[in-house]
């Protein structure tokens, strides 16, 4: 008997945290009873975050989405143009980035690097098709849609991430260039294996992903022959959090032969006392 009672506790206690955060609990409890305990789980969601912490509380690319839709909507009857527009949603994240919280797209610093290397790509002759992986809030597309506002370039981002794609969505609608950039919400092997069908290549390819993936998909990216001449490849976060195989192979005997490379010195995203790097390298194939 001395030991029932912590066994018959220990099997309530299992049964209890199973029913709260088993991720199939009709395993555990049956179709019925399993589809309840969803249904009460999603209700305690919604209860949380319509009566308790806000969405956008809750979340930074939430927040940094309803301090986009409220600086927007401020500008009602204004008169902004089309660019005016876009610029200003760009403007509002920066200002959520300083000044509100922190988010982990390229910012308006090394933003900067990015679109003088597209500008110096779009120098060379017309760009087809600039390529993004890693959408996050989208403000590195909104960056990209910018500097080719005046072309007819097709523009690509790539994320896996449901949130990344809404929360995206939502911020080109804002920004009125929505129709003008294509959404893949997909894994970036899967979308280069996509374009070597569709047979194209990319004149500028900017890399804000998975850090340990810059070089693999790199060099996915040479073995596909989906870089055309003159692509120029930009990498941010080279130095924090880091994407050092990626830094080295660039500067390298075999990347020397293939990139010509730039190392942009800076910081951290909305962050002056982190270091940071932006490598900046043209394809010389």
């Amino acid at each position: 008997m001395g030991l029932a009672l912590p066994i018959l506790l220990s099997s309530t206690l299992v049964l209890f945290l199973s029913f709260l955060f088993a991720p199939n609990p009709e395993m555990i409890l049956g179709a019925r009873l399993g589809r309840l305990v969803h249904i009460r789980r999603s209700l305690a969601k919604l209860k949380f975050f319509t009566s308790g912490v806000s969405s956008a509380e809750a979340h930074p690319q939430l927040a940094a989405l309803d301090h986009v839709v409220q600086g927007i909507q401020g500008l009602k009857g204004t008169g902004l143009s089309s660019k005016e527009r876009l610029t200003k949603v760009i403007d509002l994240v920066d200002d959520y980035g300083w000044n509100h919280g922190w988010l982990m797209n390229v910012g308006d610093v090394k933003g900067k690097i990015m679109d003088d290397a597209l500008q110096l790509r779009l120098a060379q002759g017309d760009v087809k098709l600039a390529l993004e992986l890693g959408t996050f809030i989208g403000y590195s597309t909104l960056r990209l849609a910018r500097t080719l506002n005046d072309t007819s370039a097709e523009i690509i981002t790539v994320d896996p991430d449901i949130m990344a794609y809404a929360v995206s969505s939502s911020i080109y609608e804002q920004a009125g260039v929505r129709d003008r950039i294509t959404m893949k919400t997909d894994f970036s092997a899967n979308a280069f294996r996509k374009l070597k069908e569709e047979g194209k290549q990319i004149d500028f390819l900017f890399i804000d992903h998975v850090k340990h993936l810059y070089l693999s998909d790199l060099k996915l990216a040479l073995e596909l022959q989906l870089l055309a001449k003159g692509c120029v490849v930009v990498g941010d976060n080279i130095l924090f959090p880091g994407s050092p195989d990626y830094k080295e192979y660039m500067l390298s005997d075999e990347g020397r032969k293939l990139f010509k490379t730039e190392v942009h010195s800076t910081h951290l995203e909305y962050w002056p006392d982190q270091p940071d790097e932006v490598l900046v390298s043209t394809f010389l194939g």
